[in-house]
């Protein structure tokens, strides 16, 4: 099966600690929760990291607003963080924070070495500074005099002597890099903005400040901190115990394990994982996770990732969201209204993977009751209950129609279902995730057509029918089977009741397969990850015949109960 056995790194970015985390965050993190779920259950050896922003000049100054330090403050913005991972289900294997001691000797050495090289020196540096976005701006970034993204925050006019990083060094190397027809960027249309702006020429950039003290020390020059990108981008090779360590220094809320699933003897987690990564962002930070990044990496003697993809932006009413105007989209508000699971699916199917999308309550409500209450939802029950009408709940062993049109329509639906494996694999490896529900969801309504033509309430009046009813029963159920299993990375919960509806025994898509989180709550205390072989539990569960005849079935219960709009409107 294509990209078996290569192992892949799945990256969001790391949140900065000024606020609470809205959907915007959530977005990035369910794609990649998608994705190493997704991967995970085709057997592949998957690592999936995602963590805090915790130093910079906005952090010092939130802590101080706040009367206390800038540590104690991110702290317990982090632990939302957790809440909110935890709360969607979001199965990371690594956690990493900034402020880990062993991420700041990482960022040191780095440095270090890139000044080994040649490529960082001393300068005095003027330019004006966003604190907003923790990036410098010339007088093309602004609008009307303002960064357009912060537009109520003032300029800071900088003028102090720094540390300088070449980065105009590699304006041709990056240009090959995004040439080489590998892909490293995606959407390609993300990659000609890149190649547009690297045509301008590339500036040094400074990468230390002096005004505060909330950040990582410069070695040998401890008056300076490291800018808060330079530091940050490096939590993707520290969080491998880069350049030194021997394991992965991780931590979680609970300190526990989301995956039981060892490494062979002699795991060396940097090499092992690396480049092999997809750094998953925001349209917004493709810049400093490709030029800038690349260049640090390259500049260190190191080889910059095998990907970024970088998805798009969402509007809320086709307003821009803002907290100024009120319309910011809490992911927990919908979690506890509607489930996760329908969060899940509305961004996924719906989200700004490529471009911008509108985030629209009534299209939210008017997806969940037609894909996933009238869609997948009433398919499972009618299905699952009707066995138990006529079955008393056992499945019965697989048969044709009698009926030559209902055997067309059965070995229709069966043609769809055995190509499913094959777009999925397609649609993910290109970042699909709305097509790869979509390729799903054309099962689910081609099933639901199947149930309508065949009729099997019709079919169970008439004993001279029997096989035909025991055909399309048999057909239903294992479609359902089927259908569980291919949700589950999507959609886990919906999945794992989908199978405990059909009492059905085998494994999780997720048990047994994946990385084990090597969490430990005291700092510097890593331990060996441990790898399980590749189990292609899902090539195996999309095959068609699994649901043996005779199975009894469990109880069903509704998936999802429909939204009634007039009541909604009443809220």
């Amino acid at each position: 099966m294509t990209h078996e056995h290569t192992p892949i790194y799945i990256t969001t970015p790391l949140y900065y600690v000024n606020d609470e985390l809205h959907i915007g965050h959530a977005t990035t993190t369910i794609y990649a929760d998608a994705l190493a779920r997704f991967w995970r259950a085709c057997g592949r050896p998957v690592l999936f990291l995602t963590g805090s922003d915790e130093h910079g000049q906005k952090i010092y100054k939130a802590a101080q607003e706040k009367g206390t330090d800038p540590k104690s403050f991110a702290d317990n913005i982090v632990s939302k963080f957790y809440e909110l991972w935890e709360r969607l289900d979001i199965t990371y294997d690594v956690f990493i924070r900034t402020t880990d001691s062993f991420h700041e000797r990482a960022v040191q050495e780095l440095f270090r070495r890139a000044r080994d090289l040649g490529f960082v020196y001393k300068g005095v540096f003027k330019s004006l500074y966003c604190v907003g976005c923790e990036t410098y701006k010339t007088e093309k970034d602004l609008l009307n005099g303002r960064c357009p993204d912060h537009p109520n925050l003032k300029l800071e006019q900088l003028e102090e002597e720094n540390w300088f990083f070449k980065l105009s060094a590699f304006t041709d190397k990056l240009t090959q890099l995004l040439n080489d027809g590998s892909g490293r960027v995606l959407p390609p249309s993300r990659a000609n903005e890149i190649l547009g702006k690297l045509r301008e020429g590339l500036s040094d950039v400074s990468i230390s400040r002096t005004k505060f003290d909330w950040g990582v020390r410069m070695p040998g020059d401890e008056a300076h901190v490291i800018w808060v990108w330079f530091d940050a981008l490096i939590n993707y090779i520290s969080a491998l115990g880069w350049p030194d360590a021997p394991g992965l220094p991780t931590r979680d809320l609970e300190g526990r394990s989301r995956h039981d699933a060892p490494t062979p003897a002699g795991f060396a987690p940097f090499p092992h994982w690396w480049p092999h990564s997809v750094h998953l962002v925001g349209k917004e930070i493709l810049w400093h996770h490709s030029v800038v990044w690349w260049s640090m990496l390259m500049g260190a003697g190191l080889e910059p990732p095998c990907r970024v993809f970088a998805h798009a932006w969402w509007t809320v009413e086709g307003q821009k969201m803002s907290k100024t105007i009120g319309n910011v989209i809490r992911p927990l508000d919908y979690v506890e209204k509607y489930g996760r699971d329908a969060l899940r699916y509305y961004v996924l199917k719906a989200g700004p993977s490529k471009e911008d999308a509108d985030w629209r309550q009534a299209d939210f409500i008017a997806r969940y009751n037609a894909d996933l209450a009238n869609g997948l939802g009433n398919l499972v029950n009618r299905a699952l209950n009707m066995l138990h009408k006529y079955f008393e709940g056992r499945v019965p062993a697989e048969t044709s129609f009698a009926d030559a049109s209902l055997e067309g329509a059965r070995q229709g639906l069966i043609t769809l279902a055995q190509g499913l494996e094959k777009k999925l694999l397609e649609r993910m490896s290109a970042f699909d995730m709305g097509d790869a529900l979509e390729a799903i969801w054309e099962i689910v309504r081609k099933a639901n057509q199947f149930v309508d033509e065949s009729k099997p309430f019709k079919l169970a009046k008439d004993p001279a029918r029997a096989k035909d009813l025991a055909a399309a029963m048999y057909a239903v159920c294992e479609i359902c089977r089927l259908l569980g299993a291919a949700v589950e990375p999507f959609l886990p919960d919906t999945g794992a009741r989908i199978r405990e509806q059909l009492a059905l025994k085998e494994r999780s898509l997720l048990e047994g397969v994946g990385l084990t989180a090597m969490i430990s709550k005291l700092e510097g205390q890593p331990r060996q990850s441990k790898q399980a072989a590749p189990q292609a539990l899902l090539h195996e569960s999309l095959r068609w015949g699994q649901l043996r005849g005779g199975h009894v079935i469990g109880t069903p219960a509704p998936l999802f109960a429909r939204i009634e709009t007039a009541a909604e409107d009443k809220k």
